[in-house]
């Protein structure tokens, strides 16, 4: 395993005659070899406590985590191997775009030429920039310089804490291009990320934590499989929708809307009508967001 965290239980104290905050609760997980894993939870949840334990940055209560084998300690050669983004990355803001490419690479005993940096730029959509010292830079241009700096060191295991806050659209799909790339090149990552729909594509195993504790883990696929019991229908017709029929939106005779499955043969019979003409009709399929509510919330309301 790359990551394997055995009953980690993390506890702060809160002072005298205050019971202590639990901030992760007997997590136990893996991470496998070759894995784009995600961490998702609400605010509190204890994903970044999770981080800093994986990273070595954090010492358990109880419990215990091994990365690539060992347990995490500061100065550890185990470091070359792994590259971290944390959610707000900070830089010495005296130095240009490219210096800091640079520099960064000599803390990995790296020396990169200017075509070489120039390169990793433009793959984040920087190469402009690289003459402009990082304290003008927006926050996205930042954030985009930390994605730069963790490709440098062509880590073994790559930990990302929201990368994604702060970046553009079309940042957006840079980074997700890059993180992707990467992955099938034999980087295992970590992230943690609110952003579902990112998460949906990129991940291919997922854990979900609910005030500290282990929730779900599963693969992506899986959390994805089942489908919601409605069915997306468009179809034209001028005359009467049948009442089972939930009606999203009516333009020009065009119908949208979805139908329940279990009324599924009824709108199949109503659809043969010569005044109606299907277009189209869909299973839905569950979204990694609705999984993530349905697990979250239901284990509130349970």
């Amino acid at each position: 395993m790359i990551v394997q965290a055995d009953n980690v239980t993390v506890r702060y104290g809160t002072g005298l005659f205050r019971k202590p905050l639990i901030a992760l609760d007997g997590l136990c997980l893996d991470v496998r070899e070759g894995d784009f894993f995600a961490l998702l939870g609400e605010n509190g949840a204890g994903k970044s406590t999770a981080m800093g334990c994986f990273l070595g940055l954090l010492k358990p209560t109880h419990g215990r985590v091994q990365v690539l084998g060992e347990p995490l300690k500061l100065g550890s050669s185990t470091y070359r191997k792994i590259g971290y983004l944390p959610e707000e990355p900070t830089y010495h803001g005296y130095l240009t775009m490219e210096e800091a490419v640079s520099y960064y690479a000599a803390l990995y005993g790296r020396r990169v030429s200017k075509a070489e940096i120039g390169a990793l730029l433009q793959r984040m959509g920087l190469e402009k920039a690289r003459g402009l010292l990082i304290d003008r830079c927006s926050k996205g241009m930042k954030q985009k310089l930390g994605i730069v700096q963790c490709l440098l060191g062509e880590p073994t295991l790559l930990f990302l804490d929201e990368p994604m806050r702060g970046l553009d659209p079309l940042g957006v799909k840079d980074f997700r291009d890059a993180l992707i790339d990467l992955n099938k090149r034999g980087t295992t990552i970590v992230m943690n990320s609110h952003m579902l729909s990112e998460v949906e594509i990129v991940a291919n195993r997922v854990a979900i934590l609910a005030q500290g504790r282990l929730v779900a883990l599963e693969t992506t696929a899986t959390l994805l499989q089942g489908q919601t019991d409605v069915y997306w229908v468009s179809f034209r017709t001028e005359g009467a929708v049948p009442d089972f029929v939930a009606v999203e939106s009516r333009q020009e005779g065009r119908v949208d809307g979805t139908v329940p499955l279990a009324h599924l043969p009824r709108f199949l019979a109503y659809a043969h009508s010569p005044d109606v003409r299907l277009l189209n009709c869909d299973a839905r399929r569950r979204t990694l967001e609705e999984t993530f509510t349905s697990i979250v919330r239901g284990r509130a309301d349970g």
